[in-house]
């Protein structure tokens, strides 16, 4: 009866690792997918034409070509952190797209106001 025991605990611990496995390669396969739709809005955005994004784009890009390179390897926690720093410098880049041309904007209308002000 013992080594029946000893066998269905074995499988049991098997089966386990073996999922374990399978959910760490499925949540490294959803931050990828993430980390792509990133890069692809922030492409589609005004980021390659924003110096600032541009470079984070160029981050992003690295960072996934490096995650694929881990997975390939097998190394499946490094790629999942690093679609996740992918996505990251993505968003990033969508955020400096949208902020950066705002700032020199309000630059520019503060030294109007000011021109304004000094004519007086």
């Amino acid at each position: 009866m013992r080594p029946k025991l000893f066998a269905a605990a074995l499988l049991s611990i098997a089966a386990l690792g073996c999922a374990g496995k399978q959910v760490i390669a499925t949540s490294t396969h959803q931050q990828r997918v993430q980390a792509e739709a990133a890069l692809r809005s922030a492409e589609n955005s005004q980021a390659p034409n924003v110096p600032e994004a541009a470079r984070h784009l160029q981050f992003a890009r690295q960072q996934i070509a490096d995650g694929e390179r881990l997975i390939q390897e097998g190394e499946q926690e490094a790629a999942e952190l690093r679609f996740r720093q992918a996505a990251a410098d993505a968003d990033l880049a969508s955020a400096l797209a949208r902020a950066v041309p705002m700032k020199n904007e309000a630059r520019r209308a503060s030294e109007q106001a000011e021109s304004l002000r000094s004519r007086q």
